[in-house]
């Protein structure tokens, strides 16, 4: 998996409609596309894969099957066209589920400080184990000041 929301375009390519948020100094969630020395945006098309054109294949992750872990090129560019296109090595994560967890967060953090004027705070505590614990920690120490949680 490679951390995005990836559609197919009708160029044949696939584009990178969202790029998930990430804290890459973990593990757990690590985003392939914005690991230091990437550089892919939203945006982008994925032109090839290891050298093979994506544009005749129907799912981009058949290519990426047995990839997690390993370095894969992926060529890309900000318009569906070989050329001015770029080479990036990354190295795929088997599962984004947490990085889909960690994006909803995330977007509930904002758009709960944008509608309280940053007045109110947001915690998602995902369970009462102690992955839940840590979660609460890292959330509500930092906005003890807040009117209300």
């Amino acid at each position: 998996m490679l951390g995005a929301e990836i559609v197919k375009d009708k160029s044949g390519y696939f584009q990178i409609k969202k790029i998930l948020d990430s804290q890459n100094w973990n593990k757990e969630i690590r985003n392939p596309l914005t690991d230091m020395g990437v550089d892919i945006k939203e945006g982008d098309y994925i032109i090839e894969i290891n050298g093979k054109s994506t544009k005749g294949i129907k799912n981009i992750y058949s290519e990426l099957v047995d990839k997690a872990g390993k370095q894969v090129t992926l060529k890309t560019n900000s318009v569906p066209d070989e050329k001015g296109a770029k080479d990036n090595v990354v190295v795929p994560i088997d599962d984004e589920h947490p990085l889909y967890y960690y994006t909803w967060v995330q977007d509930n953090i904002k758009k709960v400080n944008e509608a309280t004027d940053g007045k109110v705070g947001y915690i998602h505590i995902p369970d009462m184990g102690a992955h839940g614990l840590n979660e609460f920690s890292k959330y509500y120490y930092p906005q003890l000041r807040k009117e209300a949680l």
